[in-house]
């Protein structure tokens, strides 16, 4: 708990926030006491606005971001304002602002939250109403405040950029090292099967988050600044652990084969389960060195059990013969070689972090670096193939937009006292699917009892005003820190923060917390029945599509693979590209399948179809990944025409599930023959070589497999598995 704490209070969430507040008092003293707290508020009106838009990424991407949301706030402010004087003017502005500016989301993760501070503005403009000329000034001080936010966090971001890409960077490794366990809990059988799934897929889908994050950071970072000593540490770094996770993912399937080769002798698991839980343990250690930039300890523990684990392969060779355990020796070999691997990646992050890595080592150039950049397209055809149902931004906008109004009318025929914060929490909490709605309200309607209940306790034993503005900081930095961790803990401090502001400027606090908690369980109300009636985006709607780029982007990163084993020469950055693009698909289709689960019973149509189908997905992303690693680790033969003869099936039952998916028919005739022959060719190869090889050694000596015999064994195994895979993912999909 101590170190969870800490470590909060060093992360960007918690620096970003206490930015935020810092910003917020230094105009409030100052306007303060100039005399002209008005102005004071008027610009902190502006910094709340333009702060959702400072997320994590480039310098470039932050600054634009930030300025639009001001100059959003602005237009929006006057717009309000003046359409206030009439209710018949300000019900069509209004419902039209809400739409066009929730629309904006089409444009991916940083739109959407430049389109809640748009949506910020109005609430703000219904909170603090400005009339004639007056509207003009109270805009421009917006424009004015989101200007004095984007100077003030950018001088702070650069005052500790590298804090906090460390602290990004240790999370991610953080990640990287649970997942690493959470694979060998599962591979190994250590709890339930499914919730074992299920965590890999969230887990999956956090690190995928992440690594986008650090991309743009450090490439675009590197781009710009040049090839620094810190910023080349850090892509070498991030690198690494990219290597780690393709390791850890590729070799699932061969430690899952090591549960039936350890039936008949127990005793092999042992030195394979330490290893692999020692390795998730020392990069965690790794991740907590590297954020809290404390002294790294060498630890030899992996050295010591990867040659016990080569004496363990070696003892099982000579307990009955090689020739009897070939195959069960090969395969021990194989998850040897693997956990070698995964060492070496290890030990390369910790020579990085004691600065000893090699100056010659691999680089990026910047045409390739920006590549591996997520670029969002910002045209004008994003929107219009967007103005349709098929889109769920497009249900959402218009939902978002009918609700908004509906929960607007409330407030103006029942008069409530503030209720603009029917609209607060409408914004807030509805999503576009209803999972994460339902999620948010809930996350919500309790942080606001919680913190109610709380504040109610602090205003009945004190009316101390400076205790009011002590606390009233302190939970606004929490709750701006937490809000995208944890929303049910921001929830609760922005109750709080709500509360002390106004114990400050009004005597009665406590009938704030009655109309807050009122207020707020009105708007969760609307949120989730409007997700239900109003066009509602069911996930099953929608998870065809993320099945067909799942399926698109493997059959693409297979045919990279392929490409790659025939010219291994080449240094190009498409194997690289074809694995983000695949890691990406699959932690999408993840989101979207586990979004599914969260939905009403009545709503999973198909779900246990799609959860075989995700999970045949994964399995076969885990294969292919099996594949590329052992060709880019191992030195390897020839690829022969029946290799081809393979990939060239695997890929067409792929393409032919995707278009399947897509309603179009295409013929699906893969002779069964070819694939025939080209099995019985690889037996046959592999049995000589094992003929062959048995001549050349003495039984019981001690043996050294051979590399060919190694290479011919997985590359067939995984090759029918990936084939099977592929009919079992054509045949599952025609059923949907």
């Amino acid at each position: 708990m101590t170190e969870s704490l800490i470590r909060f209070f060093k992360s960007s969430d918690f620096y970003k926030g206490f930015v935020l507040a810092l910003a917020i008092l230094i105009v409030l003293i100052i306007s303060h006491r100039l005399g002209h707290l008005e102005i004071g508020v008027s610009l902190t009106m502006g910094m709340f606005i333009s702060a959702p838009a400072n997320v994590p990424g480039s310098i470039r991407h932050r600054l634009i971001g930030i300025l639009t949301a001001s100059f959003l706030g602005m237009v929006v402010t006057i717009a309000i304002n003046f359409a206030t004087f009439s209710l018949w003017l300000l019900i069509p502005v209004l419902g039209a602002l809400v739409f066009l500016i929730s629309f904006i989301s089409v444009y991916g993760f940083r739109a959407s939250l430049v389109s809640f501070s748009g949506l910020l503005a109005i609430i703000l403009s219904f909170a603090h109403p400005q009339t004639g000329s007056d509207v003009f000034v109270h805009a421009g001080l917006i424009g004015l405040g989101g200007l004095w936010y984007m100077l003030f966090s950018h001088l702070s971001h650069l005052l500790a950029h590298r804090s906090q890409t460390l602290q990004l960077m240790a999370e991610c490794m953080e990640i990287t090292a649970v997942y690493l366990k959470t694979r060998g809990e599962l591979a190994l059988e250590k709890g339930d099967k499914k919730e074992l799934q299920k965590k890999l897929f969230e887990l999956q889908t956090e690190i995928n988050a992440k690594h986008e994050t650090l991309r743009e950071i450090l490439l675009s970072s590197r781009r710009n600044s040049g090839q620094s000593n810190f910023s080349r540490r850090q892509v070498l770094i991030f690198i690494e652990l990219i290597d780690i996770l393709e390791l850890a993912i590729g070799n699932l399937p061969n430690v899952h084969k090591i549960r039936e080769t350890s039936k008949k002798h127990p005793e092999i698991m042992k030195p394979f389960t330490e290893l692999i839980f020692e390795m998730a343990g020392q990069l965690e250690y790794l991740s907590k060195v590297f954020g809290e930039k404390r002294p790294l300890v060498d630890n030899k523990s992996i050295d010591v059990l990867l040659q016990r684990t080569a004496q363990t392969i070696a003892s099982y060779k000579e307990a009955a013969g090689f020739s009897e355990n070939r195959e069960g020796a090969l395969l021990l070999q194989n998850v040897y070689d693997y956990l070698q691997k995964q060492s070496q990646k290890i030990e390369v992050i910790q020579k990085v972090m004691n600065n000893l890595f090699e100056k010659d080592q691999m680089w990026l150039r910047n045409k390739d670096a920006a590549k591996f950049i997520t670029q969002q397209d910002y045209d004008w055809k994003t929107l219009t193939e967007n103005l349709s149902f098929k889109s769920p931004i497009f249900k959402h906008s218009l939902r978002l937009t009918l609700t908004f109004l509906i929960g607007f009318a409330i407030g103006v025929v029942f008069s409530l006292q503030n209720s603009y914060w029917i609209l607060l929490t409408i914004i807030v909490i509805m999503r576009p699917g209803y999972a994460l709605t339902k999620q948010r309200s809930k996350h919500r309607l309790y942080g606001t009892l919680i913190g109610g209940t709380i504040a109610f306790g602090v205003v009945f034993i004190t009316q101390n005003e400076y205790i009011y503005g002590v606390l009233a900081v302190v939970t606004f930095i929490l709750a701006f820190s937490l809000v995208q961790k944890n929303y049910k803990s921001s929830a609760i401090f922005i109750t709080l923060n709500i509360v002390f502001v106004y114990a400050l400027l009004k005597p009665d606090a406590s009938n704030v917390i009655q109309f807050r908690v009122l207020d707020t369980l009105m708007g969760a109300t609307l949120a989730i029945i409007a997700n239900s009636i109003f066009w509602p985006s069911w996930e099953y709607l929608n998870i065809q599509e993320f099945i067909g780029k799942s399926i698109l982007a493997n059959r693409l990163y297979l045919e990279e693979i392929n490409n790659y084993y025939h010219h291994k020469d080449n240094k190009g950055p498409s194997y690289k590209l074809s694995r983000k693009k695949a890691f990406l698909a699959i932690g999408d289709l993840n989101a979207a399948f586990q979004r599914m689960t969260q939905e009403p019973k009545s709503r999973q149509k198909e779900l246990a179809k799609i959860y075989e189908i995700v999970v045949l997905n994964h399995t076969f992303l885990s294969l292919a990944a099996s594949l590329g690693t052992f060709i880019q680790h191992h030195k390897t033969t020839e690829a022969s025409r029946h290799f081809e003869t393979y990939i060239a099936s695997i890929c067409g039952n792929l393409e032919v599930a995707s278009h399947i998916l897509n309603h179009h028919e295409i013929s699906d005739e893969h002779p069964k023959e070819e694939i025939n022959e080209a099995q019985k060719y690889l037996d046959d190869k592999y049995q000589r070589l094992t003929e062959q090889h048995s001549l050349e050694t003495v039984e019981g000596s001690q043996i050294e497999h051979s590399p060919q015999i190694q290479e011919v064994k997985l590359i067939s195994d995984q090759l029918k598995w990936l084939y099977t895979i592929s009919e079992n993912l054509k045949n599952l999909v025609r059923t949907l």
